[in-house]
């Protein structure tokens, strides 16, 4: 199994935003709460309860969207 050079890069980059704070902006903390208040909310898009598996794919983008988010705009806030 040979590693990608450049996922290693990118790991390494995420690693040390993370280690800095600069992962951690004021607009990031704000989203990462919001996103776990609505995996934790019985009120969604699409409920849980009525669509079982749409409804937890729907949690996910959710997540997923956020979680890109925070990578993809990393240390954008500060200044």
């Amino acid at each position: 199994m040979q590693l990608d050079k450049r996922k290693v890069d990118e790991t390494r980059k995420l690693f040390e935003a993370s280690r800095k704070g600069e992962l951690w902006t004021p607009r990031n903390i704000i989203l990462a709460i919001i996103a776990v208040l609505y995996l934790v909310s019985p009120i969604d898009f699409v409920p849980d309860w009525l669509f079982p598996v749409v409804g937890w794919l729907d949690d996910a983008g959710v997540l997923a969207a956020v979680v890109c988010w925070i990578l993809t705009h990393r240390g954008a806030d500060k200044s």
